[in-house]
């Protein structure tokens, strides 16, 4: 009988001892600045993975704010909760010189950190190579802040970029990105893939401001700004932005791109609208350009733009309405969808049946010297054998979005709610099996005693 009842303790120890063992999933707080603690620095050493800085309206003095573990930093209210940072002044080589510019005053190296609803204030930047929140990591959201006098550079995956006020540049690397109604005051520089750059104001109206992008598979939907250069920038999806200039140029090439129910209007007919180095199969569909010198402009010195589809779109007072750099022949393009061309405010054809399609199609020509035959002879750029005799309706174009592009790939995943103190399916299994193990030996022993 006392091997018995040793076995049975042996047995219930063991049984204590896994469930004590057992990973616990522990409670996320929310930490109060500054009932709990009086300044962010000191939340944030404070808080655990998980927990959640709340910080009350009011003015809050700081040098830099760092950020090395997963958790959420709230304001409540972003016009009255104010992060004052004062950055100390380090060396940086810039340009082959040495100066002495601001530290980054956000730093954040962890994933999965939130920083929301906060005005962050800067001393001024003389130099413009600081930056004001610098972030590695996956899962980083910034939602509703307004940042002053520096840039913001992010780096990493499904982050969420979202409503936040931008005095410089938002430079983003990464993939499965959300970029989303913000004001930035210059540029958007974004290298990744299936990213969706949706509804943001861009620039301050200057020709230099706008986006940059270099990555395959991006959705830029909505956008207002300037200029936008796509560099080695495959199967993008650039539909109903507004801007005064697009180029896909040649340094890794641009091809398979979507440009659809765009408003471009040129900077008073001194800009290109949208101009093709070298790239192919490109779609430019249902665009209305306007205002340029060249509407759309192909090739570039010794470089030729083939196989791309230009059709639905509406030429509107440009000097060109389709020009080219590489002096050749681009009939290899397409200039219609085999029923219906582009509109051209300066086509002079008659349409005898009233179908809207001219009867004769709208050809751009030039007549030169040849030395070799010593004559003159034309040469046809293009030509589009439907061309519309009105302006076609580009809001009644539908663009089918690709899949990925309206999926949860591209989309946060909503927060799982679950008990705090969940223990480990594996465990749990454990756990049940030696407690059954353990009641049917204590039923056992007591038949038998």
């Amino acid at each position: 009988m006392r091997k018995s009842v040793a076995l049975l303790l042996i047995l219930m120890l063991v049984a204590s001892g896994i469930v004590a063992f057992l990973p616990v999933k522990a409670q996320a707080r929310t930490i109060v600045v500054p009932d709990d603690y009086p300044t962010l620095s000191s939340a944030i050493q404070n808080a655990g993975v998980g927990d959640t800085v709340f910080v009350k309206r009011g003015t809050y003095q700081e040098e830099v704010i760092n950020i090395n573990k997963s958790i959420s930093l709230i304001g409540e209210d972003k016009q009255e909760t104010v992060l004052s940072l004062n950055p100390p002044l380090v060396e940086r080589w810039y340009l082959h010189n040495l100066l002495w510019v601001r530290d980054t005053a956000i730093k954040i190296n962890a994933n999965d950190v939130k920083l929301q609803d906060f005005t962050i204030n800067l001393p001024k930047d003389d130099y413009g190579v600081g930056s004001g929140i610098s972030a590695v990591g996956d899962g980083t959201s910034l939602i509703d802040n307004m940042l002053a006098n520096s840039s913001v550079y992010l780096n990493g995956s499904t982050l969420n970029v979202t409503g936040n006020s931008i005095p410089d540049a938002l430079e983003v690397n990464g993939s499965n990105l959300i970029v989303a109604n913000n004001t930035i005051r210059k540029t958007l520089k974004m290298k990744g893939s299936f990213n969706l750059i949706y509804a943001n104001k861009i620039g301050r109206g200057y020709y230099s401001d706008g986006i940059n992008l270099n990555g395959s598979f991006n959705c830029i939907v909505g956008n207002s700004f300037s200029l936008m250069e796509m560099d080695g920038s495959n199967s993008n999806f650039i539909i109903g932005n507004s801007f005064a200039s697009l180029k896909l140029t040649n340094g890794g090439g641009c091809s398979d791109n979507i440009i659809s129910k765009n408003q471009v209007n040129g900077n008073l007919g001194i800009n290109d609208g949208i101009w093709i180095w070298n790239g192919k199969n490109n779609t430019i569909s249902a665009n209305s350009i306007r205002n340029c010198e060249n509407g759309l402009l192909l090739g570039t010195t010794g470089k030729t733009a083939v196989e791309n589809s230009i059709y639905l779109n509406n030429f509107v007072n440009n000097t060109n309405h389709v020009a080219s750099l590489s002096g050749s022949n681009h009939t290899v393009n397409h200039f219609d969808n085999g029923a219906k061309g582009n509109y051209y405010d300066d086509y002079r054809g008659k349409d005898a049946n009233g179908d809207g399609v001219g009867d004769s199609p709208y050809t751009v020509q030039e007549t030169r010297w040849d030395e070799e035959l010593k004559s003159d002879v034309t040469i046809v750029f293009f030509q589009d054998n439907y061309p519309l005799t009105s302006p076609y309706d580009t809001d009644s174009a539908n663009i089918e979005l690709p899949e990925w592009a309206s999926s949860a790939s591209i989309l946060p995943e909503p927060e799982k709610s679950e008990p705090s103190s969940l223990v480990p399916v594996a465990g749990a299994v454990a756990v049940v099996a030696v407690v059954m193990v353990t009641a049917g030996l204590l039923v056992h022993f007591k038949r038998k005693h």
